[in-house]
């Protein structure tokens, strides 16, 4: 009768240490699906958020530049190498004269000049200009008002030089080469900077 009580309770001791187990698997099974999903989903946002504030911010942001300073008249020297060492009377200064003003055209509208401030036009043009010794600074002023005129007539009336502008090997298809408004630029600030403009020679 003892021995079969005995029996019982080892039983029931048995039956409910598996009840007990049975609970802490489900809890703890019940526990990892329900912080699987949370993990998951807190992974995912973090993907969505910039590690920084900059790769949030900076993508709308352009830099502040100054065209001018960034990107100078450059070319200036070559440009104008044509217009020096001859003058009004020398021996072939009409086919000179159609060289400079073609070489001025091309540059000033190689440069974009309409694009530029007249404060940085006057700039490369003084630059050069006071680079020259006192001879080639009189010779640039006396030369000037050909040039211009050549210029000009290249950009109005180029079938009236077409025999200068053969001459001095130049191609007629290439020219004028230049806007209206890009030659203007320049030659406003020729016109107001040169001696012979101010009427000092």
């Amino acid at each position: 009768m003892i021995q079969k009580r005995f029996v019982s309770l080892l039983l029931c001791a048995a039956l409910a240490l598996c009840l007990l187990a049975g609970c802490d698997t489900a809890a703890s099974g019940s526990t990892g699906s329900a912080s699987a999903p949370a993990n998951s989903s807190a992974s995912a946002s973090s993907e969505n958020i910039p590690s920084t504030t900059n790769e949030a911010n900076t993508s709308g942001l352009r830099p502040n530049f100054d065209e001018n300073s960034l990107f100078s008249i450059t070319g200036t020297s070559d440009a104008f190498e044509p217009c020096l060492g001859w003058g009004p009377g020398v021996s072939g200064c009409s086919l000179k004269s159609v060289l400079a003003a073609a070489s001025l055209l091309q540059w000033a509208e190689q440069t974009n000049l309409t694009s530029r401030t007249t404060d940085a036009i006057e700039d490369a043009f003084s630059q050069w200009y006071d680079a020259l010794d006192s001879m080639d600074q009189e010779s640039f002023a006396e030369a000037w008002p050909l040039i211009k005129d050549d210029a000009n007539a290249l950009l109005t009336d180029k079938d009236s030089l077409s025999g200068r502008i053969e001459d001095a090997g130049l191609d007629p298809a290439d020219l004028p080469g230049c806007s209206e408004k890009n030659w203007d630029a320049l030659q406003d600030v020729i016109d107001r900077l040169t001696p012979e403009a101010k009427g000092e020679f």
